[in-house]
């Protein structure tokens, strides 16, 4: 969930969240691809919502309170995302990107949704903190909470190979307009390296804008997970001063798996 503005030719904004209510031209196919009922069901029934909570401070770092009530409340920021249920081997995972800057000691309370919206669980920011058993900067990955998996179901994980250009592969993604979850078919345009990590670079096949909140959120090809959600650049053709409707595309990053997650602890 951030921005990058580059003023050229082309203007590149690279988001998680900042890009809602801009228009997209849809993908130039002649008919929309559909995600079978199976595929979707098994990408919606592996994603919970991440919803963090930690103290606002001010700008020496101290909280921030408020009167509510005739009473001191403290002020609190909120972080959204997703992550993915997953199973190698006896262990029960949920990995997500490694983006979250709210991940810190002061981490107040952490809660999980399923895709639906409906809630599964809630942690302590210390309990959740104490599940940390991978990150590298773009992937982070959990052990699962005990109880999580109790109508969740999860998928396996392939670090190996993953996906090659052209393949197609299936993501979560939350609708703009409505906040609802549903899952959008992507085209594997070429694998690249960004900010350091092996990437996919991804484009729609129906034209969905993945962005408002689907940071984190699992890529699945054949069955598995492969890669988590970065964000979505949007590149818009301004080389033509005049242009009254510049040519909008857009296309999406996701982090590849790596081959060390499964065996690497980081507390």
């Amino acid at each position: 969930m951030f921005r990058k503005i580059l003023f050229s030719s082309l203007i590149i904004v690279l988001a998680g969240a900042v890009l809602k209510g801009m228009t997209l031209s849809r993908a130039a196919l002649a008919s929309p691809v559909t995600v079978k009922k199976q595929v979707a069901q098994q990408v919606l029934e592996a994603t919970v919502r991440i919803t963090m909570y930690a103290p606002l401070t001010d700008e020496e770092g101290n909280p921030r309170y408020v009167r509510e009530n005739g009473q001191r409340a403290i002020q609190l920021t909120v972080s959204e995302g997703l992550g993915t249920l997953a199973r190698q081997g006896s262990d029960l995972l949920i990995v997500t990107h490694d983006h979250w800057h709210l991940v810190t000691p002061d981490l107040r309370r952490v809660a999980f949704h399923d895709a639906g919206g409906e809630p599964l669980l809630e942690l302590s920011g210390k309990e959740f903190l104490q599940l940390v058993r991978y990150r590298d900067s773009g992937t982070m990955v959990l052990t699962a909470p005990t109880g999580l998996a109790a109508s969740r179901v999860p998928v396996a994980l392939d670090n190996g190979s993953g996906a090659n250009r052209d393949d197609i592969v299936y993501l979560a993604f939350r609708d703009p307009d409505n906040g609802q979850i549903g899952v959008a078919a992507m085209l594997v345009q070429k694998e690249t390296i960004y900010q350091g990590r092996p990437v996919s670079r991804l484009t729609s096949l129906n034209g969905e804008l993945v962005v408002e909140g689907n940071s984190g959120g699992g890529v699945l090809y054949n069955g598995k997970l492969i890669g988590n959600m970065w964000g979505t650049i949007m590149v818009e053709d301004v080389s033509v001063a005049d242009a009254s409707s510049p040519q909008q595309t857009s296309f999406s990053l996701a982090a590849q798996l790596p081959a060390e997650i499964g065996s690497q602890r980081n507390s």
